[in-house]
């Protein structure tokens, strides 16, 4: 195991709790809290909950009033998703979308993963005016396995050219990337707060003025009916806090590092491949293609080494099935021999090369 103790490199599944979320937390828990509540107790929770509306929707450029609180990306993305009788996803998408429409027709990527503006346009041009109106695109932001970022604001183009709807699944991009929906042609935003040190449970959905959004829960009609249930008043106010520093610019150093690495790394094994190497990625996310070695034998023996990685997202590691994005990336052969790596908040440059160091010694031990 590493001298220093075991080295945490899995954000994309979940990162640990910020000490400021946690401060948040506990503030507000030392009282009763029911936003919905008129007395003083009642009023103080709604005032912190509207301010850490506030704090989460600057984060994200956009209007207060337009952010519904939900319990996670899943739940934000089955919202915005039952509003729409036909769903355009890119093949690459999260099970969170895939899932909730199995139905959806999926727009081809690249070998890096990145959109096919001309399929998206061909899929649009052979709708009708009328049957565009319940059309929504959804398109994630950056991918979790690979770390791709797709072009939103040329898929945004596209989208009012045709007058469809667009939704981005924000969830591995918050807190890493500078996105405006105004500039992008965005009409439905959905997040996470776990990925950036919030705490789980936590999300949020933003929907454009005008557009509809379905709510998936009935009761007492909170969230201005957009979604029932009492809020988790302490949740969102840790995903407040933890929105406040999780600003896109303190991740640009980790670029160099997670370079750093993966030069080393191909240096020293050139058989190694980097997924998506040649298109813009997160800056903390690297995806090894290891020829020769089983993921799942190369995770224990990074665990054993000190290491947490994984292999791919942490929503199916534990199936049996092939990642479907490397699959929509023609990249079959990768299959079951590829680890994602993933830094954070509390992430360091030896992390990332004692990492290198621990993947250049497996490789050139258990590799065939």
């Amino acid at each position: 195991m590493s001298t220093a103790g075991p080295v945490y490199l899995d954000y994309n599944a979940t990162a640990p709790l910020r000490p400021e979320a946690a401060e948040a937390m506990m503030e507000v828990s030392r009282q009763p809290a029911n936003p919905s509540s008129i007395h003083q107790f009642g009023r103080a929770a709604r005032s912190h909950m509207e301010a850490a509306r506030k704090t989460i929707a600057d984060s994200l450029n956009v209007q207060p009033s337009a952010l519904t609180f939900t319990s996670g990306g899943t739940e934000s993305n089955n919202m915005v998703l039952a509003g729409f009788q036909t769903v355009l996803a890119s093949s690459v998408e999260h099970e969170a979308v895939l899932a909730a429409r199995p139905e959806a027709n999926l727009i081809n990527v690249d070998k890096n993963g990145v959109v096919s503006l001309h399929h998206l346009e061909t899929l649009l041009s052979a709708l009708s005016d009328q049957d565009k109106a319940g059309v929504l695109v959804s398109v994630m932001a950056a991918n979790n396995e690979t770390g791709v970022i797709q072009p939103l604001e040329d898929i945004g183009f596209v989208c009012r050219q045709h007058k469809v709807a667009f939704h981005t699944d924000m969830v591995q991009a918050f807190g890493k990337l500078e996105i405006t929906p105004e500039e992008s042609s965005i009409d439905y935003l959905t997040v996470s707060g776990h990925k950036i040190g919030a705490p789980t449970g936590t999300g949020a959905v933003w929907c454009r003025e005008g557009r509809p959004l379905s709510s998936l829960l009935a009761g007492g009609g909170q969230e201005q009916g957009r979604r029932s249930g009492t809020e988790n008043l302490s949740g969102i106010c840790g995903f407040a806090a933890a929105a406040r520093v999780a600003q896109p610019s303190t991740f640009e150093q980790m670029r160099l590092w997670r370079d750093e690495a993966e030069q080393l790394i191909i240096q020293h094994c050139p058989k190694v491949e980097i997924m998506g190497v040649t298109a813009a990625r997160l800056v903390n996310t690297t995806c090894l293609f290891l020829p020769g070695l089983a993921a799942q034998t190369a995770i224990m023996a990074l665990d054993l080494a000190g290491f947490a990685v994984s292999s791919g997202s942490a929503c199916s590691s534990g199936k049996v099935n092939p990642s479907h994005v490397l699959k929509a990336m023609g990249r079959d052969d990768a299959a079951g021999q590829v680890i994602r790596i993933s830094g954070g908040w509390k992430t360091t440059r030896q992390d990332f090369y004692g990492l290198a160091q621990a993947v250049i010694d497996l490789y050139k031990r258990k590799a065939n």
